[in-house]
């Protein structure tokens, strides 16, 4: 490969105003073992190989891709690219910068797997799924659908720039998603848990899942019958457990922070962002216990790499610290626009086939320190501590403005915490906010964390792109939430 990239630069050295060219090679294995009520559903293997050019001519992009992996075939996509840069760069920019420096690296990094289970029996990924999806429905009449899939995602890829990047990566993900929904008119409820990470089969066996699908199954059939509905119009103490949390750093955060979305370039999914350049180091997004950070090089979860899609080295980037907006997630042609001395490395591509574009990686809470004023050791005690409050998990539905500074979330289960315990369960705990009042809010941290995977972020125009994340830290403490929103 590393044979055919060169052919690619060497066709393109002499070119007039030709300054770069990235060449991604990508072999892209993903399986899935779906069941739906006890039967087959939606299962499936794919394998797909094919290489995406990046070419820059006079600070203008031009893409091609291809699944011909001849020589012919890649230089024909070469030609494309090139072609398109060239073409993009009679269409007026208002600012033309060269892009920030990034050192050049030769390496090979493999994320850690224990037990791959693309070389598994199949039958044996198989009867667990089978085994969980059953769990979920056995014993209760009132479990009317229940879905189970296992999915894993492989990628092999080497990335070539005429610059001197020579890295090989393989990133696979694997994971596992149960959801129950039970009816008992008038109520219809769904509960759902999951997770997925940067790991192998060990992603499924750690998760317990037949531990999970009966915790599903107890606490969805109790949402339809003894569980009371949420207090309508309450405002108060709200506590959300990590994966919750990590949603709403996702939307009132993540993708406000995105450059691209910052400076015009992309307004799709929900707008643009109230995260102007304006605000950088000065703004106040939350109280002084808010340290919000991405950090793609963290082991194991989802998002984690050891370089982005245009061969930038992962690190760990203060987006929000002590409270104050301090930084983006960008790569190296929207960090220069913006003046800045680096990119982020957030430039990711879904595959061989789609151009990278800024993508969230693993963005999440920090903890507090040991010690610190609001932290507490786990939730037990947080809620021991709480006088009166909601305590709302897993993410159910959100809406949120076109600029990311108006949300409200609803969740699948709460719990209502008077003086200290848990009193009773609560279904349609809904929560709204003005994103700066929710963070201004937070009024404990636990010190305890839990990072959740989320592989299925979309972004991108005219072609969706599905991006892989993850999110969490503490549990969170927020006050004068309004809850229970009715209209």
């Amino acid at each position: 490969m590393e044979d055919l990239a060169n052919k690619v630069f060497d066709l393109l050295a002499d070119r007039p105003e030709f300054t770069l060219a990235q060449v991604r090679f990508v072999t892209h294995h993903e399986e899935m073992i779906s069941f739906r009520n006890g039967q087959p559903f939606n299962s499936g293997r794919q394998r797909v190989s094919g290489v995406g050019i990046r070419i820059r001519s006079n600070n203008a992009w031009g893409f091609a891709a291809t699944d011909d992996l001849s020589t012919g075939g890649i230089l024909k996509a070469a030609e494309a690219a090139w072609k398109t840069a060239r073409a993009s760069t009679r269409v007026p920019r208002p600012k033309k910068v060269d892009l920030v420096p990034e050192d050049v690296y030769e390496d090979k990094y493999h994320v850690r797997i224990d037990k791959d289970p693309l070389k598994m029996d199949f039958e044996e990924k198989a009867e667990l799924i089978l085994e969980t999806n059953k769990r979920t429905m056995e014993g209760s009449p009132y479990v009317k659908m229940a879905q189970t899939f296992y999915r894993c995602r492989d990628q092999l890829v080497h990335f070539y720039s005429s610059d001197g990047n020579k890295i090989e990566q393989r990133i696979m993900f694997t994971g596992i998603f149960i959801n129950g929904v039970a009816v008992a008119p008038p109520h219809s409820q769904t509960r759902i848990l999951q997770n997925f990470m940067t790991r192998g089969w060990e992603t499924v066996t750690m998760f317990e899942p037949l531990e999970k699908a009966e915790q599903v199954k107890k606490e969805v059939t109790e949402l339809v019958t003894t569980a009371e509905n949420c207090p309508k119009n309450y405002k108060g103490t709200l506590i959300l457990e990590p994966y919750q949390l990590g949603l709403t750093i996702h939307e009132s955060c993540g993708h406000p922070s995105e450059l691209d979305r910052v400076l015009g370039y992309e307004a799709d999914f929900a707008g643009t962002s109230w995260l102007t350049p304006d605000k950088l180091n000065s703004l106040k997004y939350g109280n002084e216990m808010v340290n919000i950070t991405q950090d793609p090089s963290m082991p194991d979860v989802l998002g984690h790499f050891k370089y982005d899609d245009e061969g930038v080295k992962a690190r760990p980037v203060p987006i929000i610290k002590e409270g104050i907006f301090v930084g983006y997630e960008s790569d190296r042609e929207h960090a220069a626009l913006l003046g800045l001395p680096r990119s982020s490395g957030n430039s990711r591509a879904e595959n061989y086939n789609h151009v990278p574009i800024i993508r969230m990686n693993n963005l999440y809470l920090e903890a507090p320190k040991p010690g610190s004023d609001g932290a507490y050791k786990n939730i037990e005690e947080m809620i021991e501590d709480t006088k009166d409050g909601i305590y709302a998990l897993n993410w159910k539905s959100h809406s949120i403005d076109d600029k990311r500074l108006n949300f409200q979330f609803n969740t699948q289960i709460g719990y209502r915490i008077e003086n200290g315990e848990i009193t009773k369960t609560l279904r349609d705990v809904t929560y709204q906010a003005i994103t700066p009042e929710f963070w201004g809010a937070v009024s404990g941290l636990t010190l305890k964390t839990e990072i959740y995977g989320l592989p299925y972020c979309g972004k991108g125009s005219p072609v969706m792109q599905v991006g892989i994340v993850s999110h969490g830290g503490p549990w969170g403490r927020f006050e004068n939430v309004n809850m229970g929103i009715t209209g």
